[in-house]
Formats: structure tokens, sequence, C-alpha cells
């Protein structure tokens, strides 16, 4: 008996650490240099939410749709909660699409608009392959997550 209680608080113990788990956060991923859609740059170090989502998404995603509606509705839960959400628009032709897109789905959170590097995997995060997709960075514990399909309360706060 005194074995299969071990085991079994073992087991949990491992599984409380898988959930917890993620990626130890790169030094530099903080720094990254994202370009605004409205202009100018900015970096995670600039937004003072300990969980920061960056959501992946592109105006021609249909699925994205649900994810800005989602993320809409639960605008004061995030602010209450310290969760920042960043959209990274994955469009080709950046803010010709961007900005109308942001305009008609009246999203109120950054846009940043995903460069090269993002695009082609040359940044600390690799490469974005399917959208939408969303990196849940805890920047007090210094880990990331990649999610990959749309956004739920239950995925974001994983990385807690």
């Amino acid at each position: 008996m005194r074995i299969f209680i071990l085991l079994l608080l073992s087991f949990l113990l491992c599984s409380c650490f898988m959930i917890k788990g993620g990626k130890y956060l790169a030094d530099d991923a903080l720094s990254y240099k994202f370009k605004r859609v409205n202009g100018g740059y900015s970096t995670l170090h600039e937004f003072s939410s300990e969980i920061i989502v960056l959501y992946f998404f592109s105006s021609y995603c249909v699925i994205c749709l649900f994810d800005i509606e989602f993320i809409r509705q639960n605008e004061e839960y995030f602010s209450k909660n310290k969760i920042a959400i960043i959209g990274i628009g994955m469009d080709y032709n950046k803010e010709t699409t961007l900005l109308p897109f942001i305009e008609i789905n009246k999203i109120k959170f950054p846009v940043m608009i995903a460069d090269e590097n993002i695009t082609n995997g040359d940044w600390v995060f690799g490469k974005i392959t399917t959208i939408p997709a969303s990196i849940l960075i805890n920047k007090k514990e210094k880990r990331y997550k990649i999610y990959t399909g749309n956004l739920t309360r239950d995925i974001i706060l994983q990385i807690r």
C-alpha cells in the first residue's frame, strides 16, 4: 500500500510539473523589436503584464474571427489578471489589409506586423507554420508555450 501511495504522489508531482512546464525563455526574447501596425516599434519589455499572449492571425483567416471575438468578450478578465494580448498580423501585404481588418473588427489590442524574421522562422521562437497560433509567455518565470488553434481561458491559464 505504501508503494502505491508513493507512486501516486510521484505521478501527481510529475503531472503538476508537466502542466506548469513550458520552455525557458531566451534572454533576448523580450527585446525583439516588433513593427507596430500604426508605425514605430515595440518590445515585450514595454508591456507590464506578467502574462503575454502573442496571437498570430491574418485578415484572411476565418477561424481567427472567433478568437478576436473571444478576446473582445474577455478584455476585462485579461486586464484584471494582468494578461496582455498582442496581435501579430501575418498578412503578406501588411498594413494594406491589416488596417481595414482592425477597424472593421474593432480590434483594441495592440497589433504588430510579422516581419521577414518571423515569417522565415529566423527569430527566437522559430517558425510559425499554422494560424491561428499563440505564444504564451510568463515574464516572471521566464518561460513560454506555443499553441496552435483557437484560444481558450484554459490554454491561457496553463502558463501561470
